[in-house]
C-alpha cells in the first residue's frame, strides 16, 4: 500500500463536503476521480497530497513514498523564468541532467520561450509549466487536479499517451470521460459526502 486515507471527514465552514471516505492506493492504481461541482474533489486530493488536514481521519503513507501533486492553481514565482519555474526544488545537479527533457517537454506543451518571466504567463501557461514540472519529478504516487484544462487537442493527446503509458499511480480529476477512459483503470465516485471505489474506467462504470 502507497497511501492510505482512512475515515475522512471534511468540512467547508458549516457545510460537510466528505464523510468517513476511505481510500488504499497501491502500485499501479489509476484512478479517476468524479462528482459534480462542489462535492469535496480538490479538497480530498489537497489531503491526500499532505497540504490539507483532514476534519478526521487520517493519512498514511511510506516515508519512502515520493507524492507529487499539481493542484488547480499552482502557486508560482512571479520573477522567476518558465526554465526556473520547471526546476524549483530540483538540485543543480538534476536540473543539468533534465535541462534537455524539460525543455523538450515544455516545447511539447506549446512554451518555447524558456527566460519568459512567469509572471507575464496567462493561467493556461502558468498550468501549462506546472504540469511540466510535477511530471519531471519522480513520483510514487501522481495526483492531479484537472490536468486537462486549458490545453489544446494536440497536447491533450500527447498528455494522455504519457499517462496512459504511465507506471506509477495516478490519481486525478478530469471531466473528459474520453481522456479518463483512456488514461485510468479505476473510477472513484464522489457523491452526497460518501466516496465509493470501482474496479472500471469511466464508460465501465
Amino acid at each position: 500500500m502507497l497511501l492510505s486515507a482512512e475515515h475522512i471527514s471534511l468540512n467547508f465552514g458549516l457545510k460537510p463536503l466528505l464523510d468517513d471516505v476511505t481510500l488504499y492506493l497501491s502500485q499501479g492504481d489509476k484512478v479517476g476521480l468524479i462528482g459534480i461541482n462542489g462535492t469535496g474533489k480538490s479538497s480530498f486530493l489537497r489531503v491526500l497530497a499532505g497540504q490539507q488536514p483532514p476534519d478526521q481521519g487520517s493519512v498514511t503513507r511510506d516515508p519512502n513514498v515520493q507524492v507529487c501533486f499539481l493542484p488547480q492553481n499552482p502557486p508560482m514565482e512571479a520573477g522567476a523564468t518558465v526554465l526556473e519555474q520547471v526546476f524549483a526544488g530540483f538540485s543543480p545537479d538534476t536540473r543539468a541532467l533534465l535541462d534537455y527533457e524539460a525543455k523538450a517537454m515544455l516545447t511539447r506543451l506549446g512554451l518555447t520561450d524558456f527566460a519568459q518571466p512567469v509572471g507575464t504567463l496567462s493561467g493556461g501557461q502558468r498550468k501549462r509549466v506546472a504540469l511540466a514540472a510535477v511530471l519531471l519529478h519522480p513520483a510514487d504516487v501522481l495526483i492531479l487536479d484537472e490536468p486537462t484544462n486549458h490545453l489544446d487537442i494536440d497536447t491533450m493527446a500527447w498528455l494522455e499517451g504519457h499517462l496512459a503509458g504511465y507506471k506509477k499511480t495516478l490519481l486525478l480529476v478530469s471531466h473528459d470521460r474520453y481522456f479518463l477512459d483512456r488514461v485510468t483503470n479505476k473510477t472513484l465516485d464522489i457523491e452526497h459526502q460518501k466516496a465509493k471505489l470501482y474496479q472500471c474506467a469511466y464508460t465501465a462504470y
